[in-house]
């Protein structure tokens, strides 16, 4: 009976002691699988908003980089094609019901209604690019601060000449809690949280952790985890108890001393990284500014419309000879002017409109793939750092 319960035993490697990052776990976090489920059936490695050359921004070549551009987004054409309509209608109108009005009138009128909310929708727009790109520094510099958390926990252990067993347990909860974190904002991609449970939303995140890295995680400790939404803060309550319990056992210095509280204050950093990462991701600005700032913008692109129809509804009608004597006199300034008014109408409102959904895409960055943080690509670097460390460590 012994020995059989000892040949079982040796038939099932101790995941323990196995190294953190295999070949095939190598394999299957740089190829597909969770960078499909995570970007809808794209490769991850297909786009990284963070690697593009930026020569090619300082020349006209940036008129040919469309791809993860605010250019390419179709509800933005959308809008565009709705304006050209209103200015087309307006123009028509301008035809049928607008005759014998003297020219005096119509242009002071275009006037206003071409810069009408102009200036106060640039000021808006600049005043939210700044708080989004703030907010996308501060989640990135907050989950990198995360990831340093779990290097600096590894290079204590190895300073203190912890046992291989518990070095590996310590970065193997760090290198999990960094997986759980991305990989449950990732699942309320483009607003999946209102139409998700929580719990719909956990079984995603650990499906996803299951195709990249399937060894990284006990089955005990996966039973554990599943009964918390926030199990990835969790986890370094679990490395702050096995320290404890590393002190008492004498594997480190007793609590009283200074390096007990510096490894501490890992944890408390790793802690508060993740804290900041979800508040920035969740928190989301009020929906009373973002909403008024939007109906701002396209209610200045739609009075633009309107005043370019206007332009185009006058030098048609003097172009025609439909208008009056003074209108026809007029008729070269209003086609010398009809360039301008398309640029002040029609081009300025778009970017604005651009701009907008700029503003929208990176004030999420686990979200929208044109602003989101490679989370993968920092995971992974950390670990060839942690293998790389332990190697060393165990060769010195």
């Amino acid at each position: 009976m012994s020995s059989s319960v000892l040949n079982a035993s040796e038939a099932q490697p101790d995941v323990e002691k196995e190294p953190l990052v295999s070949d095939k776990d190598q394999k299957q976090t740089t190829l597909s699988g969770i960078q499909k489920a995570l970007l809808g059936g794209e490769d991850h490695d297909e786009w990284d908003c963070t690697q593009y050359q930026m020569d090619n921004l300082t020349t006209w070549t940036a008129f040919l980089l469309t791809k993860g551009a605010a250019f390419d987004k179709p509800g933005t054409w959308r809008c565009m094609a709705c304006a050209i309509t209103v200015s087309i209608c307006m123009a028509i109108y301008t035809q049928i019901g607008i005759y014998g009005v003297s020219i005096s009138k119509i242009d002071l009128f275009v006037h206003r209604l071409s810069t009408f909310l102009n200036v106060f929708v640039g000021f808006l727009l600049g005043f939210f690019l700044s708080s989004s790109m703030l907010r996308w520094y501060s989640c990135t510099n907050a989950f990198l601060q995360l990831l340093d958390s779990v290097r600096s926990m590894q290079m204590q252990m190895i300073a203190l000449g912890v046992d291989r067993v518990r070095r590996e347990m310590l970065s193997r909860y760090g290198i999990l809690s960094a997986w759980l974190l991305h990989l449950s904002l990732s699942a309320q991609q483009g607003g999946a949280e209102s139409r998700e449970s929580e719990s719909a939303q956990l079984e995603k995140t650990w499906m996803w952790l299951e195709q990249a890295r399937p060894n990284l995680v006990l089955p005990e400790e996966k039973r554990r985890l599943l009964r918390h939404q926030e199990c990835y803060a969790l986890l370094w309550t679990w490395v702050a108890s096995l320290v404890g319990r590393m002190a008492q056992d004498g594997e480190i210095p007793p609590m009283a001393s200074p390096t007990y509280g510096r490894i501490l204050e890992i944890v408390e950093a790793a802690y508060g990284s993740i804290r900041d990462v979800r508040s920035l991701q969740k928190v989301r600005p009020p929906f009373v500014y973002v909403h008024t700032l939007a109906v701002l913008v396209h209610v200045n692109h739609i009075l633009n419309a309107i005043s370019f129809g206007l332009v185009v509804g006058m030098t048609t009608q003097a172009a025609m000879g439909k208008a009056d004597r003074n209108l026809r006199s007029d008729l070269p300034r209003l086609v010398s002017s009809l360039f301008m008014a398309f640029c002040m109408s029609m081009v300025a409102p778009f970017l604005y409109l651009a701009l907008l959904d700029v503003c929208v895409c990176i004030s999420q960055p686990f979200t929208y793939v044109e602003g989101k943080i490679p989370a993968l690509k920092f995971i992974r670097n950390l670990e060839e750092d942690i293998v790389n460390a332990a190697v060393m460590a165990d060769n010195t």
